[in-house]
């Protein structure tokens, strides 16, 4: 009886739950990373994207004070990114 109870757990291969986290961890990091590099816009928070901000009944807008009217604004990712940049750059 033992004999079967162990060739049972001996069989149960896989991955510890903490390898798992850690390739979960290590790919959404590598996701945030690429998305900071390739798409380093996003839509502003303030004018939803639109780059206007409008009067209640919407016939009347002016530019976006946030985003200047373009719609869109750096991720946070990105302005590190470009400051590490800079930094580096600047030491050369």
């Amino acid at each position: 009886m033992t004999e079967t109870i162990a060739a049972a757990e001996h069989t149960t291969g896989g991955l510890p739950w903490w390898v798992w986290l850690i390739l979960a961890a290590l790919t959404a990091a590598a996701y945030k990373v690429g998305e900071w590099r390739w798409r380093p816009f996003a839509p502003c928070w303030c004018c939803k994207g639109s780059g206007k901000h409008h009067r209640k009944d919407r016939k009347v807008f002016r530019d976006c004070w946030w985003c200047r009217g373009s719609g869109r604004r750096k991720r946070i990712g990105r302005r590190v990114w470009d400051r590490f940049a800079k930094v580096r750059n600047a030491a050369r």
